[in-house]
This record gives structure tokens, sequence and C-alpha cells, in this order.
């Protein structure tokens, strides 16, 4: 039997193995706590909410008697820029921490000026928003102190701003259409939408998690209802994921699409027939199985906390050597140091085995999630028997890092 051979045998029979070590399944939208939020106005006026993936735990989290709109929770978890008329009766920028408190106003505009749909940056250095204090909405972005305002764009009429998941562009509505516009100057705007019908728009774009998709709000459909559609980054693919049923009479939106961290599932404003008030749903980025997660008040816009993937900073197998090479089973272990800014647990396991030489089931045998047997055996004529052992790390937003140990089984104990 050939070495691949071999290692498909050893894969097949270790994801068996692995089966007796997989918890329960999660929650279908997982996440960490308080990590969509989205506002609301059940107790009287807007103000921001944080919610856990599946809906739980609903909390208010601004309560100054304002209109608190438009939240986005800052990459680490610690922030929430978000939209308030509590300064000057006007729309500006601000900043608060996840709790509520230590709000703080970024931007300072005339009255007239309107500020609003702000949105961290991947790297959570920078805020981007749309204002029209110039007169026709544009782009601009801040630091979350309040410094280093820039003006994104010029041209046009330029609005809700969504950065791509490498920071380097923002895919925006101008005019009537989605662009997306390159925040280093490398490139010019490449235009993914074409409105060609008068009153139709496309806006409020969304990045997947893997920035090969786009999610948005288009009004395209016969009746100018608004819909979430889904296309590819280029542009193509473009497809509606919640259409209007045939022969529906009553109210039905659908606006405002958000990605789970892993782009599984989309987040959504929605206004169905049997709960006539925008609502919060969710459901599969295919559009299947959308479920409700609000029904007190007027609920809109969930934004969903960006989350990385765990760090595997130092992967360990003991011991690393077996010696001698007497074909018995050794017991070795691997420790791994991980970091994750939204787990503090991330759930790490064991979930590849391979060898430079020909392998069998009868090589290894898995103990535990972290530990196994290997069979301390080697060629007479080879160099030494290395297997790899591949360990994964998986965060509460089913994000995955790898790395890998090795342990060796020397030809000799020469030097």
């Amino acid at each position: 039997m050939s070495c691949e051979s071999n290692r498909i045998l050893a894969i097949r029979a270790l994801a068996l193995t692995l089966l007796a070590f997989v918890p329960a399944a999660a929650t279908a939208q997982s996440g960490p706590p308080s990590s969509i939020a989205f506002h609301s106005n059940r107790d009287g006026n807007n103000d921001i909410y944080v919610m856990d993936p599946d809906g739980s735990l609903q909390t208010r989290v601004s309560t100054e008697g304002s209109n608190d709109q438009r939240g986005d929770i800052s990459p680490d978890g610690r922030q929430i820029a978000f939209v308030s008329n509590r300064a000057d009766s006007h729309l500006e920028i601000f900043v608060m921490n996840l709790d509520g408190s230590g709000a703080r106003r970024l931007t300072m505009t005339p009255p007239t000026a309107a500020n609003t749909w702000p949105r961290w940056s991947p790297s959570g250095d920078w805020i981007a928003f749309q204002s029209n204090v110039s007169g026709a909405f544009q782009i601009y972005a801040i630091r979350p102190d309040g410094s280093n305002l820039a003006q994104i764009t010029s041209a046009g009429v330029n609005q809700f701003p969504a950065w791509s998941p490498d920071g380097t562009r923002l895919a925006v509505r101008r005019d009537a259409d989605i662009y997306v516009i390159d925040v280093t100057g490398g490139s010019a705007p490449v235009r993914l939408t074409t409105t060609v019908v008068a009153g139709v728009v496309n806006q409020m774009a969304s990045w997947s998690p893997d920035g090969t998709r786009i999610a948005f709000m288009s009004t395209r459909e016969p009746g100018n209802y608004p819909s979430v559609f889904v296309m590819n980054a280029d542009g193509s693919g473009q497809l509606n994921l919640t259409p209007k049923p045939a022969g529906e009479a009553g109210m039905w939106s659908s606006r405002a699409p958000a990605w789970s961290p892993d782009g599984t599932y989309i987040y959504f404003t929605g206004v169905r027939p049997n709960l006539t008030t925008e609502q919060i749903y969710v459901m599969g980025a295919d559009g299947s199985n959308p479920a409700l997660l609000t029904s007190a008040g007027v609920n809109a816009e969930a934004t969903v906390r960006r989350v990385r993937a765990p760090a595997i900073t130092q992967l360990t197998a003991t011991p690393n050597t077996l010696w001698p090479a007497n074909n018995q089973a050794v017991n070795v272990s691997v420790s791994v140091l991980v970091a994750d800014d939204s787990d503090p647990a991330p759930t790490c396991r064991l979930t590849d085995i391979t060898s430079n030489e020909p392998i069998s089931a009868a090589d290894w045998q898995m103990t535990g999630p972290l530990t196994l047997e290997l069979r301390a055996q080697r060629f007479g004529q080879g160099i030494g028997r290395t297997y790899t052992l591949t360990v994964t790390c998986t965060n509460t937003s089913r994000l995955s890092s790898a790395a890998t140990a090795t342990v060796s089984v020397p030809h000799d104990q020469r030097e």
C-alpha cells in the first residue's frame, strides 16, 4: 500500500476517533457574548442594545434619553461607535465603552450636518462614517480618539461604508450603486452593481469574513421592496436571499445585512406580515431558515463584532523523541499556548497525524483531545521516522487556527 493510501486511512480513522471528543453542538449562531449591537425604541427612545449571537441577553447600554442608533462594536470588544443627537440636537459620531460608560464625542460639525453609519476598521485603528458636512454625503474616517479626520471620497454621493476584511477597501453606495474604493489609493473605484431603473438603489454593503462575497440591500425587484442580496466580491453572481413570496400582500422588507464571524449566517433588519415593525432576524448565508431574534418595540440595524481566529503561540509534544525504537506504544501529550481576543478558552484538539514513513492506524491511538499513543518504530534502512501532529484551536465563533509539532523516532542515537 502506498504512503498516501496509508495516510488517507489514518486520517479517516482519526476522524472517527475524534467524534468521541466533540462536544454537543453549539447554538446555531455562535460567538462571544454581547457581540451583536443594534438600536431599539422599546424603552421610549432609540437606544443602543447588545445581545448574544443567538438573540439572548438583550441589554440596553445607552441611557441618555437621546436618539442613539447605529452602534458598531470594536474588534477588541471593548467599545461601541454609535450615532447620537445628544450634542447640539443633531447627529454626531460618539464612542463609548461596551457597558455604556465613558461616552465621548468624535465629530464636531455644524447643526445642519448629519454624521452617521460608523464602522470600525478590522484593525480597530479607524472608524469610517458618512457625513454631509460639505453638502452631499461623503465618506470620512477618524481615529477612535477623534484625531486624524480624513475625507475618503469626493465624487458623487457616497454613503454606507463597509470595510473589507483586510482593511484596504471600502464598499460604499455611490449614487445608486455599490462601488469598492481602494483607501490606499492604489486603484480606481470599481462599480459592482448597475442600476438602470430610476428609483432603484443598492446600498448597505457588508463583506463576508473571508472577503469573497458581499451582502447588500437592493430595491430592484418588482414592487421595489428592500431585499437582502449577495454577490461575489467582483460583482458577479448577484442573488436575492429574501424574496417576497408570490402572492404575499402584507408588508415585506429586508435590509442592513451583517455577516456572522464564520460567514455561516447573515443578520438583517426585516419587516414581515405577522410582525409589521422592523425587527432583527438571522438566516443562513444562503437565505435559509430565517429566525426572529427580537420582538419588543422597533429593532434595527444589527452589526456584528469582527472576531479573529485564535493565535497559537506555542505547541510542544512531550516526549518529542521516542527511543529506543522497540515497537512499543508510548504516551505522548501536546501542550498548547493560544491567545484569543474574544474567547478566553478556545477548544484545542489533535486533528491530523502524518509521517514521513508509511503508517497505519496501528501506529497510533488517540487517548484524549491532546493525548495519544505513538509507536516507537522506524524503518531500519531509513533516516528515522518523524510524526507530524496537527492541532486545531477553535473559538466560540467557530474560527480556527492550526499548528504542528513533531515527534521523532531516530534511526539511531549517534550524534
